[in-house]
């Protein structure tokens, strides 16, 4: 086992997740496994100019895109003081979303952010797709899906920390996404739902358990 993102090969138990965190870099699951998509669905497809919308860019990936997309790596986040690092622009969702015209980026990366936004997802995905370029590209991770069931929502709504974490597993969700949501990105008018291409072999390698992690890779139709 080994991360992609640092090199190191020793992992941390994460709340009862084996090989869950590099202990040099601090990398996730999900961290390294945004990296392999990147490295095969992303960067071989971004021409001289490119622009890419990252929101919360955590640091174990942030210097990675930074040196691979150059000037035209810009990031965000509703907290800005969350990542120092990256001195992200205050973009917050989804009183935000005419912050940036359509057809701006040519690709948008998302880990772990859509269960934050208060409000409806769907509305949140379509404004997100909004941005996107023709040819652009949405790569995206969310926690589980941890339900057979549709997504439950309003965790925005519930009055304590305590209540979102026992409906909605942390104190700053806002929901749990369910089996709708590869349905309504498949179906998606404009664009396609692609294959993560990630194997279990791949998984492995990375540390990372069977099944885990998965992203969703959405391309809009070119012009």
């Amino acid at each position: 086992m080994h991360c992609n993102i640092c090199g190191g090969t020793e992992f941390e138990v994460y709340r009862g997740r084996p090989n869950e965190v590099c202990t040099v870099c601090g990398s996730k699951a999900r961290h390294r496994i945004a990296l392999d998509v990147y490295e095969r669905l992303l960067f071989p497809h971004l021409g001289e100019g490119a622009r890419v919308l990252h929101l919360a860019p955590r640091d174990c990936l942030f210097d990675v895109l930074a040196e691979r997309l150059g000037a035209g790596y810009i990031t965000t986040d509703a907290e800005p003081e969350r990542y120092p690092h990256a001195s992200p622009k205050e973009v917050v969702l989804p009183d935000d979303f005419d912050k940036f015209p359509a057809g701006h980026f040519d690709a948008i990366l998302h880990n772990h952010v859509l269960e934050h936004i208060p409000g409806h997802w769907k509305d949140h995905l379509t404004g997100l797709v909004r941005w996107l370029k023709p040819g652009g590209v949405m790569i995206f991770s969310i926690p589980g899906p941890y339900r057979d069931g549709p997504t439950v929502e309003g965790g925005e709504h519930l009055p304590s920390d305590a209540e979102r974490l026992e409906k909605f597993l942390q104190e700053d969700h806002f929901r749990l996404f369910g089996n709708d949501l590869e349905p309504f990105l498949r179906d998606l008018e404009g664009g396609e739902l692609l294959s993560d291409g990630v194997t279990d072999e791949r998984r492995a390698e990375l540390g990372v358990r069977p099944g885990k992690a998965p992203f969703f890779v959405w391309r809009k139709q070119a012009a």
